[in-house]
């Protein structure tokens, strides 16, 4: 009988330890708008870091995205 019960604690504290684990590493739910808000503020923060030139080099690369764009749907 103390064999059985024996087991039956391995098993429920390993499974303990399991579920404990997983709830600690699950991530929590956030808000899709409150993530793609922070997300928004990540990349005005990096636009504000940008030199002029870099700015340069961006807008003419988007211009070059969307003309390659433009070409393909024609």
């Amino acid at each position: 009988m103390k064999d059985v019960l024996k087991t039956y604690l391995w098993i429920f504290s390993i499974t303990a330890g399991l579920l404990t684990v997983a709830l600690l590493l699950f991530p929590e739910k956030k808000n899709r708008l409150e993530f793609i808000e922070e997300e928004i503020k990540k990349v005005q923060e990096g636009r504000k870091i940008l030199t002029q030139r870099e700015k340069e080099l961006e807008k003419l690369a988007n211009e070059k995205d969307w003309e390659e764009v433009d070409k393909e749907n024609k």
